[in-house]
């Protein structure tokens, strides 16, 4: 394919394709309908890369790993928010770390906005603070 099937930025693509990994790996639905999206999803990125001339670099492959890492903690971490809905502390710590995790990835998300050359200022995720979840990236 040649054009573009979804409109978000390259960032938003990587970290819904990582999603659509994931749902594929751990939801119990048919699987062709994520095998799909992914495939839209991946013509989209390399028309982007083509178009832009993005170069695949390490720092690019590690900022991609951190976001598939990021959501795969914060899938895990709604299924333990949805297992304490009647325990009111252990769901509050679970949402205050959802929004940390959240944090981190709109971190990376950001750099990966820099990385394509988007300037526009509402593309950039403005909920980027951990609130003091200090997780080591190897960023």
């Amino acid at each position: 394919m040649d054009q573009r099937m979804y409109l978000p930025t390259l960032s938003e693509l990587i970290d819904r394709l990582s999603v659509t990994q994931i749902k594929l790996n751990l939801a119990n639905n048919d699987p062709k309908d994520f095998q799909n999206e992914i495939k839209k999803i991946n013509n989209d990125i390399d028309l982007i890369m083509r178009e832009k001339k993005l170069q695949l670099d390490s720092e690019f492959v590690n900022l991609i790993l951190v976001i598939a890492q990021l959501n795969l903690h914060i899938w895990h971490n709604k299924d333990l928010m949805q297992q304490n809905l009647d325990n009111e502390d252990q769901y509050l710590a679970l949402l205050k770390k959802a929004h940390q995790l959240n944090g981190y990835r709109n971190q990376i998300k950001n750099r990966i906005l820099d990385i394509e050359g988007i300037e526009d200022k509402s593309q950039i995720r403005s909920n980027f603070e951990t609130d003091g979840l200090n997780i080591n990236l190897g960023l």
